[in-house]
């Protein structure tokens, strides 16, 4: 009978969600809980045997990470641990690399958790059942379901040392150094195991080729589990070359530094190559209005990263000039090993409503070089990668709806939520020419919601215009003027501006 495999629920894992803690990997020798960096305590009921394989509570997000002695190869096996819905929880980690005399190996316990005696199906359950994987695929790329026939899979085949196994199945090294199946893909295992309250059975797994294939190509080799979405995963990459393949179209180039971290603090990736075990790839760098893009972080290393915030940037005259999201959380979103991440930057000119739902839309861009970052990376504080979006300039252009009159020298704006300057929350804002100003913004910056104070009040600066002068509701001076500061003064295209609320007349 065919089980559903679900995740364990994510609120076990709200303390890691939250902050920035670490989560333990596995090399070619088991963790010792004395010396790995804290993290949460695994739910172990009482009683537990020693069959159960020891690992770190937070291995529902983590990996198990090997180097191969035999080729230049390394093995990251997640999740490490994973509930199906009758109660059953798998623990798996690698407990040996490759060598000459015996394959790279793998340690999996199988218990049941729940109160009751229970008898749990094994064949949707990795590695006690789904044997061989998928062929390799590129990260983000959909699985090709070819399973058991594909020459290129990736076969867990148990070894003497299993609960459930009494004539385990062969297993050779090739002379290009790879160790695969001697044999066919038999059923190894019963279709089900029925336990005891908190009994498990252990099984070791030798990390075989398929018998036929040949090579070890890099990429994912997921092992699908239930409808729902239990499945294991090996991502394979080259040990000595983790990094992108090909090179940017922004090799070699200089680029200032953003928010004060330096070009290499940056993580940038025109300057990543081979040996980079973390970068942020854009599927494109170069793209005409309006565009979509997808960014995609990828960790090939044994440390899980973060905190992923994205933020988004534009470069002018030799500055990158920050486009938000100006508002942002305190959770921390990490990254595990063999993990990646994806973004889509939904760019275009003029208004209109385009996708996506999730705040990933930037209207009003104008033509010109950008970079998209996001705060996964190793050895920096973030990742970053640029892309050259071909288009008009940007423009500057009120909001939809507000209206406005001249009196002499004068232009008052009204926004359609000003309520007649009866609420509470409405504000006059009022805007005159400056000869000095502490902060440059760029066009597509005025044109975000966060400064839409401007938004609304330097269209109509007109000749012989000295003061434009809002009327809206407070929250247009949000981010427009300092708390404690009375006015403000910005320099948009060359001209300053003084920024302060005024008494409606």
């Amino acid at each position: 009978m065919r089980r559903r495999a679900l995740l364990a629920s994510l609120a076990a894992g709200s303390s890691l969600l939250a902050g920035c803690s670490s989560v333990g990997t596995t090399d070619t020798e088991p963790s010792d809980p004395a010396t790995d960096t804290p993290t949460a305590t695994p739910s172990t009921p009482a009683g537990t045997p020693d069959e159960v394989v020891q690992i770190d509570g937070n291995a529902l997000f983590g990996a198990s990470v090997v180097d191969l002695g035999t080729i230049d190869r390394t093995y990251a096996l997640s999740p490490m641990r994973y509930r199906t819905e009758d109660g059953a929880e798998v623990r798996m980690r690698f407990d040996a690399t490759a060598a000459a005399d015996h394959p790279a190996r793998l340690v999996a316990s199988l218990q049941n958790t729940e109160r009751y005696r229970e008898s749990v199906g094994l064949d949707w359950l990795p590695p006690f059942g789904r044997p061989a994987s998928e062929p390799p695929r590129d990260h983000g790329e959909p699985s090709m379901s070819a399973g058991l026939r594909d020459e290129g899979s990736l076969l867990f085949a148990p070894t003497g040392d299993h609960d459930l196994v009494d004539e385990p199945p062969a297993v050779e090294r090739d002379s290009d150094g790879q160790w695969r199946l001697a044999g066919e893909i038999d059923r190894w295992l019963p279709e089900t195991v029925t336990l005891d309250p908190g009994e498990a059975i252990r099984g070791e797994y030798a990390v075989v080729g398929h018998p036929e294939g040949s090579g070890r190509p890099t990429g994912v080799y997921e092992y699908l589990g239930g409808t729902d979405g239990a499945d294991a995963s090996i991502t394979v990459w080259e040990t000595s070359a983790p990094g992108p393949d090909g090179e940017s179209r922004f090799a070699g180039e200089s680029v200032p530094p953003i928010d004060g971290d330096g070009e290499a603090g940056a993580g940038w990736y025109h300057t990543a190559d081979e040996s980079s075990g973390t970068y942020l790839r854009p599927e494109t760098e170069r793209a005409e209005l309006p565009a979509g893009i997808t960014f995609q972080f990828v960790n090939h290393t044994r440390e899980q990263l973060g905190c992923g915030h994205w933020y988004v940037y534009k470069r002018h005259d030799g500055e990158w000039f920050d486009l938000g999201p100006y508002v942002r959380t305190a959770e921390c979103r990490m990254v595990p090993p063999a993990g990646t991440k994806s973004w889509t930057l939904h760019a275009y000119r003029g208004g209109g409503s385009l996708p996506p739902e999730d705040g990933r839309a930037y209207p009003h861009l104008g033509g010109g070089r950008y970079a998209v970052s996001v705060g996964y990376g190793d050895e920096s504080s973030s990742s970053t990668a640029m892309v050259e979006l071909v288009g008009d300039p940007g423009e500057i252009v009120p909001t939809d709806g507000v209206e406005h009159e001249r009196d002499g020298n004068t232009v008052t704006v009204t926004a359609p939520e000003w309520d007649g300057g009866e609420s509470e929350e409405d504000v006059t804002v009022s805007v005159t020419r400056a000869g000095e100003a502490e902060e440059t913004l760029i066009r597509e910056q005025v044109m975000r919601d966060w400064y839409r104070g401007l938004r609304n009040t330097l269209p109509f600066f007109d000749e012989g215009i000295d003061e434009v002068r809002l009327r809206s509701t407070e929250q247009v001076t949000y981010g427009l003027i300092g708390h404690d500061e009375s006015r403000s003064r910005y320099r948009v295209d060359g001209q300053a501006y003084e920024v302060r609320v005024a008494d409606d007349e």
